[in-house]
């Protein structure tokens, strides 16, 4: 039985399919598969057989089967084609009573199937490959929404697997590229060091790899070629730029043996994660040095007199001795000459002309008039011949002397020898056609060598001989067009097909007439521009694209952006920054780090929409341009939700399974702004707030984050002159023992009374300070203002100040506490320093020394919020705390919730095995107050017990015991303030 043929997919979509596919490297059928793991897998989840089906062009084949014979069938009959067709998970629970495949001849006969399930493997591109498919000769009586997940998620492994297989061959086919090139290709770091060279490197210059790699570059270019990097360099770092390039000169390098050797050098210069690197090209021009003293010397010791002016302005700039003698010049006096002197004033006009529109060679048709150093006349015959000489174009001449005729048909003949062997060589093809029929009629050694043929099997022959009929008759309209146009004619970019494969070539064509000015000859000079134009390619991507992830960079996402904005429709720019990135490099290394951000990077570009533009701008930085269909807030929301699931999916890096997150900002054209520059500072000011509210958030720009930044702005300016100005004070909160009331302890708070602004809360400027650097002169200033007034205080009273991370550092914290305590008096044990767990978020054992150098002055430490932050039960064992504070977050509720006065429980009893004195902060109410005297805690800290005051209202309020029976009066002295601050 014959089955319908009426696939439902479409053709355009399975065209796509069929040019995806020739990216990537598949196994071969008879082969082991890339992805037999993950089919194993499908196979034990889901017990059927599985298989990936791969879109060929006439059949449908199953590659990596498990559980059943490998076929082929067309994609008419495929069930695939419906997965295909959809783009989603595609299920028959029954084939045998689905009236779509009841009659499929892959029901009614091998492999019988009755129950399929299929997922599309879809690429970055949002193009469709094939599928991962389960079968089963049995039907199901259900195929659940998990289920479909699940098939789903093995479908994009399955593709991120073959992904990973094509970038690696990317990278080889680099590679492979840089080994073969005959010219020396370096990579140069920030400081000067080679950190890559090719075989090609290690041959010009005589070192071997081991020699060379992380070797300075001055060891192999003089300093004259040295300084002018450094210059270049210095513009690229002026520049805002992403690549600047060094334009290709010749100069000298240095052998290993010491032996100097004529170079081309050129280099380029780009960005990399805030400094940058360097790419050199030296090309060895050795051989062709030889070939222009080969040249040099032809042309001095030629008996024939002749002269090179340049072809601009026609000034000498060289003349053999036969020239010399035949005018009666000497060569100092000819290089000050101009080549219109040698000819009589009513000549000079016409001669200008014809040098000018003579093509690349020149004979004089009859003798001209030449005039001597004397004054007298000579009649010489010309022949003339364009040449690059000394960097410059050039028109080299041979005059001949005809006053006996067979002494200028000699010379003419040794002139035609010479300026033949000049142009055998020359490197690029050089060749000569008839206009009438495009015969050739001469080639020179170079066209051989391109075109793999023997002149002698090319001469008299034309492009029909030789290539195709197509390439023959585009080569013969463009060689018609040139000779009609009487003009030289530049191709750039021209495709040849030779036995070493497609060639680019740079050709140069003009016609040359005969003596009555009809088209007579085609003159054309084609360089070799194939693997300069691979090395420009290569060089144009690398100063677009990030180089690890290949992604676009930030250049590339600025210039993408501006495009954006000059059109009329909206879209969104969402900001992307990495959650806990950092730690895989420290855990893992920075090479690790590189692994996750290329998966990561492919993974984002199989959420993102085909229209949607996605950057990494630096670091763990993502810039994304949401452009797809219609744009509206709910669009930019659901795009940024998608992102956050996908980064939030484990990572497999190195054998170790990596979980991250990100957070986003986003802002959105028109609403938020219409200018570059404001639409991304909006993006940054989304992000900066959703970072601050916590790992994994979503903000959108929103008007009070920029008064906000703008505010910050002003305090950091602001804060260098507070201090100065007398802005700050200190208030003072006290600390009471939990059962007999006394005061034991003070705990002195900054306070700042901005004239225009009013009091400003610890909590909004304090991260200021710590970010400007003004935490450090605050923060001494804290320390001593404090000790100075606890000293008025009864003797039994300490004073305890926080310690901000950033004051938090091995360079002058200890010699500040010791500077307070003396100017004060103060005794040691009286102060008591507070911090907090982010202490020891680096730097852990110098910080634990710097802890044990304090207490050696004699004063306390306290871990202020315990509980709350990063630390681990460790730093108790590696540093005796003399107190534990408990944050304020367990105890607004210990008296009524289990789970808070659990933990008040367990610190207390860490404190008792430390020897540590445990303080709770926050305690508001008498309820509050009973529970934790009865679970044994030392001290008491909050409003119940007074709010901050000044010194000398607190010096009142104590008496001379420091004992307080109405804590009430703290509370009306002070107004309520916002919490602690250096937290």
């Amino acid at each position: 039985m014959q089955p319908t043929r009426n696939s439902p997919l479409p053709r355009d979509e399975r065209a796509k399919g069929l040019s995806e596919l020739a990216s990537y490297r598949f196994p071969s059928r008879d082969s082991d598969s890339l992805l037999d793991e993950i089919l194993d897998l499908a196979t034990k989840i889901f017990d059927v057989p599985a298989a990936l089906a791969l879109v060929d062009q006439h059949v449908r084949w199953s590659s990596a089967r498990k559980g059943f014979e490998t076929s082929e069938t067309s994609c008419d009959l495929s069930f695939c084609a419906r997965t295909l067709a959809s783009g989603q998970t595609f299920t028959v629970l029954d084939a045998a009573v689905d009236h779509r495949f009841q009659a499929n001849e892959l029901v009614t006969g091998k492999p019988f199937i009755r129950f399929y399930a299929g997922a599309p493997l879809i690429t970055s591109k949002g193009h469709v490959l094939g599928t991962l498919c389960i079968m089963d000769q049995k039907p199901r009586p259900a195929f659940s929404f998990e289920d479909q997940e699940t098939l789903h998620s093995l479908a994009r492994l399955a593709m991120d697997r073959l992904e990973l297989e094509r970038l690696s061959e990317i990278r080889r086919s680099a590679l492979c590229l840089n080994r073969s090139s005959p010219d020396a290709i370096l990579h140069i770091s920030d400081e000067g060091q080679i950190t890559y060279a090719n075989r090609s490197a290690r041959a010009i210059f005589g070192y071997s790899k081991h020699e060379l790699l992380d070797g300075s570059i001055d060891r192999l270019l003089p300093a004259s070629l040295q300084r002018r990097m450094a210059a270049v360099v210095r513009k690229f770092q002026r520049a805002d730029t992403e690549f600047l390039s060094f334009k290709p000169i010749e100069a000298i390098g240095l052998h290993k043996t010491g032996r100097e050797l004529p170079i081309e050098f050129s280099a380029g210069i780009w960005s990399s994660n805030g400094s940058f690197c360097m790419g050199v090209i030296v090309r060895d021009i050795t051989e062709r040095r030889q070939r222009e003293a080969s040249f040099e010397m032809l042309f001095d010791r030629n008996p024939i007199p002749m002269w090179i002016f340049d072809a601009k302005n026609l000034n000498f700039l060289a003349i053999n001795d036969a020239g010399c003698s035949l005018y009666g010049y000497t060569r100092q006096q000819v290089l000050t000459m101009n080549a219109l002197e040698m000819r009589p004033e009513a000549e000079r006009a016409s001669i200008r002309s014809t040098i000018i529109g003579f093509g690349e060679s020149y004979i004089s048709e009859k003798p001209g008039t030449h005039l001597t150093a004397s004054g007298g006349e000579l009649r010489v015959l010309t022949f003339a011949r364009r040449l690059r000489h000394a960097g410059r174009d050039c028109v080299v001449v041979a005059n001949i002397d005809v006053t006996k005729s067979e002494q200028a048909q000699n010379e003419l003949a040794s002139t035609q020898i010479f300026l033949n062997a000049v142009v055998e060589s020359i490197p690029s093809m050089v060749f000569v056609k008839e206009a009438s029929d495009g015969k050739f009629v001469l080639l020179n050694k170079a066209g051989e060598q391109l075109l793999g043929t023997s002149r002698h099997d090319l001469i008299g022959k034309s492009d029909l001989d030789l290539f195709n009929q197509e390439d023959a008759e585009r080569f013969r309209e463009a060689d018609k067009a040139v000779v009609a146009s009487g003009k030289l004619v530049t191709i750039e970019n021209e495709p040849l097909a030779t036995s070493s494969g497609i060639r680019s070539l740079r050709t140069q064509k003009i016609g040359v007439p005969d003596a009555f000015g009809n088209p007579r000859y085609l003159l054309g000079i084609s360089e070799d521009v194939t693997e300069r134009l691979k090395v420009e390619q290569r060089n144009r991507h690398l100063s677009l694209h990030d180089i690890l992830t290949d992604l676009p960079n930030r250049h590339s996402f600025q210039t993408a952006l501006k495009h954006q904005l000059a059109e009329p429709r909206p879209f969104a720019l969402i900001m992307i920054d990495l959650d806990r990135f950092k730690a895989v490099n420290d855990t893992l290394g920075h090479q690790a780090g590189d692994g996750l951000l290329r998966q990561l990077s492919a993974k984002l570009l199989t959420v993102i929409g085909n229209n949607d533009m996605l950057a990494r701008l630096g670091g763990d930085e993502f810039g994304l341009i949401h452009r797809e269909g219609v744009v509206t807030k709910e669009s930019a929301k659901c795009l940024s939700e998608k992102i956050m699931s996908a980064v939030a999916q484990p990572f497999l890096i190195e054998g170790h399974s990596v979980t991250i997150g990100c957070s986003v900002g986003i802002a959105i054209r028109p609403d938020h702004g219409t200018t570059n520059d404001l639409l991304i500072k909006r993006a940054d000011l989304a992000l900066y707030a959703a970072k601050m509210s916590g790992s994994g958030e979503i903000r959108f720009y929103e008007a009070a984050m920029e008064a906000k930044a703008d505010r910050d702005s002003l305090l950091r300016s602001e804060l260098n002159s507070a201090l100065n100005l007398k802005q700050f004070h200190l208030q003072f909160q006290p600390i009471v023992d939990a059962v007999s009331k006394e005061v034991v302890c003070c705990e002195a708070l900054l306070r700042w009374d901005h004239p225009e602004l009013g009091s400003i809360a610890p909590a909004e400027f304090i991260p200021s300070a710590e970010t400007s650097g003004a935490i450090g002169p605050i923060g001494q200033w804290v320390l001593e203002e404090a000790c100075l007034q606890a000293a008025a205080w009864p003797r039994g009273i300490k004073v305890a100040v926080n310690l901000s991370p950033r004051q938090f550092s091995g360079f002058g914290l200890a010699a500040g506490v010791a500077k307070a305590l003396a100017a004060s008096g103060l005794s040691p044990d009286r102060l008591e320093l507070e911090i907090t767990e982010s202490v020891f978020l680096a730097d852990s054992e110098d910080n634990i020394k710097l802890l044990n150098d304090l207490k050696q002055l004699g004063v306390r430490i306290a871990l202020d919020d315990f509980g709350t932050g990063y630390s681990s039960l460790a730093y108790l064992r590696k540093f005796s705390f003399d107190k534990l504070k408990i944050d304020r977050s367990f105890i607004s509720d210990v008296a009524e919730s289990p789970e808070n006065l659990a933990i008040v429980r367990a610190v207390i009893g860490l404190g008792r095995s430390f020897s540590a004195v445990v303080t709770a902060e926050g305690v508001e109410d008498q309820r509050q107050h009973d529970c934790l005297a009865g679970e044994g805690c030392d001290q008491l800290q909050g409003y119940l017990y007074g709010k901050p005051v000044s010194s000398d209202n607190l010096i009142c309020l104590l008496g001379d015991d420091g004992k307080t029976s109405r804590p009430q009066h703290f509370c009306s002295t002070a107004a309520i303030i916002s919490r602690e601050i250096m937290q």
